[in-house]
């Protein structure tokens, strides 16, 4: 049995390990895996002997490991079977990389049969305006992420929605956007340095 927590302001800045380890000892975990993310589409395999990882998804097969994705208005991603979990941060970069699938192949390698994905805490497609080039360039190489041209915003959720339905995942999206709800961090609502997380542990 897995279990899944986004984090909000009221558990503080994640990016502080005062407040990572707090948060560990918090949920009981052996080890709390974080990431050097880059935007990146590196997986890593971790266990409770684990250090921060430069990459942006990690796997686990070991209970009582988290995982953290953090974020503050990119998507952080959980993924849940029996007995492998998986997070990733996924951006608009790591959408064109498809991280989200390479974790999915991850899994799938170490025996995971039945996925389920969920998307956390991040900016919505009303609130992410691009440039129109920008704009041109996402919706040609991933058009679920199209919104309309007038706008130019990228719904960021559909395009993680259909490269994983399309390897036969099933998707749950909370709908929640870190910039119109004041409880989460949003980079682009001013909160340049702090960051949230998405949390998952066998």
């Amino acid at each position: 049995m897995s279990r899944t927590l986004f984090t909000s302001r009221a558990l503080g800045d994640l990016k502080d390990l005062t407040v990572r380890e707090s948060l560990r000892a918090e949920l009981s975990l052996d080890a709390l895996v974080f990431m050097e993310q880059s935007h990146s589409d590196i997986v890593r395999i971790v266990d409770a002997t684990s250090v921060t990882q430069e990459c942006d998804a990690l796997v686990t097969t070991s209970k009582g490991v988290g995982l953290a994705a953090l974020a503050a208005d990119c998507m952080p991603i959980v993924f849940t079977s029996p007995s492998i979990v998986g997070v990733a941060h996924v951006g608009r970069v790591g959408l064109v990389k498809e991280i989200a699938i390479k974790v999915v192949d991850q899994m799938r390698q170490l025996g995971a049969k039945e996925i389920t994905v969920t998307i956390g805490p991040s900016i919505c497609w009303k609130c992410y305006e691009v440039s129109p080039e920008m704009y041109e360039e996402i919706t040609r190489l991933i058009p679920a992420t199209a919104t309309s041209l007038e706008s130019h915003a990228l719904n960021l959720q559909a395009g993680v929605r259909s490269q994983l339905e399309s390897v036969g995942v099933s998707v749950i999206d909370l709908g929640i956007c870190t910039l119109e709800n004041p409880l989460y961090f949003s980079y682009r609502g001013g909160d340049q340095s702090a960051r949230a997380a998405g949390i998952i542990s066998l």
